[in-house]
């Protein structure tokens, strides 16, 4: 062999070399990062179950390098900065980090049971975006504009993002039924309770009540809920000056403010409620009170707008003599018992001890607080 040839030989062997070292290197190093952003994509998703979303972004956003990590690992940190930066009203930044993740894997689709319907919906609305961009690229290469026709900077905009369907939104309670209860002053010599069930007993009629409500969800856990009960509550009537159990009805407007613990319409989430309330009806002497309301409840999530939930309320009321016509045992009879009133002293109330219905929500996939992780 010639030293040309030799030399050649050597040459390729070392070039050969070189390269195979450099790709070794470049494994070990997209091997090491990956290990690296194992932990800090656990603490990200932490970090944003906490609600600190701006974190979790940044996070997040020191492993979406697809030269450094392996691809899942990619596509894992692109998928927290969406749902937090959703969270954030950062439509923009969620869209790009979707256009990400569709560069490395074509088919990415959300998974059904872990994602949220929020980001199912904005991962297809992003795709169907970027299918209709690529095909108009297609067609415009076709075509060799000239420059009068080419958009300036100051004129191109990003494509029309999705509407933020992780923000708050309208929510209605169709209808709620539930066992209604009364509290207040009776001519017995037992306090009353919520729980003595004695309109179960005696009275006009069946304890029952239900209940209407229209709310709006804020992007927090908080919701403003315009409320309204009626109810049957049997042994209300006794002493309201017509002699007539059968004054039973009482009607109940409320202004509620609820927080939720969880994802409303998302998840099962608990949610508590307080606020005020006005109750009227009835005959005789029997006049509106006003008073502090509260309670609570457990809402299920039945799809993306719909759910069901199991919730109690009490609705105390003022002056004490307004929705029975009664302040016991100040009203006793002197040759009679002597009542001891109720446990609920110089309130009365009108109580929904437990009801069920179901709730729908307009403007986000069933609710519109923190997404689901």
């Amino acid at each position: 062999m010639s030293t040309l040839g030799r030399g050649g030989l050597l040459l390729i062997v070392v070039v050969g070399g070189w390269a195979s070292l450099g790709a070794a290197i470049t494994t070990v190093h997209a091997q090491q990062a990956t290990a690296s952003c194992t932990d800090t994509l656990t603490a990200a998703e932490e970090t944003y179950r906490n609600r600190n979303y701006q974190e979790a972004v940044d996070l997040a956003s020191e492993c979406t390098d697809a030269e450094t990590v392996a691809d899942s690992t990619a596509i894992r940190a692109h998928r927290i900065i969406t749902l937090a930066s959703l969270r954030q009203g950062a439509l923009v930044q969620a869209r790009s980090s979707i256009t990400s993740i569709l560069q490395i894997d074509s088919d990415y689709t959300a998974d059904p049971v872990d994602d949220p319907p929020a980001y199912d919906l904005f991962v297809s609305m992003v795709r169907q975006d970027v299918t209709a961009d690529d095909s108009e690229d297609a067609v415009a290469s076709e075509e060799v504009p000239s420059p009068e026709d080419e958009p300036s900077d100051a004129s191109t905009t990003p494509a029309r993002p999705p509407p933020d369907r992780a923000g708050g939104g309208l929510f209605l309670k169709l209808i709620g039924v539930g066992l209604s209860d009364y509290t207040g002053d009776l001519p017995i010599q037992n306090a009353g309770h919520p729980f003595d069930l004695q309109e179960l007993r005696t009275g006009s009629g069946s304890p029952y009540v239900f209940s209407f409500e229209l709310g709006y969800q804020f992007p927090t856990n908080l919701a403003l809920v315009l409320g309204f009960q009626a109810g049957n509550y049997p042994i209300i009537g006794y002493s309201t000056g017509n002699n007539d159990i059968s004054d039973s009805w009482r009607y109940t407007p409320q202004l509620l403010v609820r927080y939720t613990f969880g994802n409303p319409g998302r998840s099962v989430a608990v949610y508590l409620d307080a606020g005020g309330n006005v109750t009227f009806g009835g005959e005789g002497i029997a006049r509106p009170g006003f008073g502090p309301s509260v309670g609570g409840g457990v809402d299920i999530p039945l799809g993306d707008a719909w759910s069901f939930f199991v919730e109690s309320r009490f609705n105390l009321t003022l002056p004490d003599d307004a929705i029975d016509g009664t302040v016991y045992p100040d009203d006793a009879l002197e040759d009679g018992p002597t009542p001891h009133g109720s446990i609920t002293g110089p309130f009365d109330s009108v109580n929904q001890l437990l009801g069920i219905g179901l709730r729908v929500r307009f403007g986000g996939a069933a609710g519109g607080a923190a997404a689901q992780e």
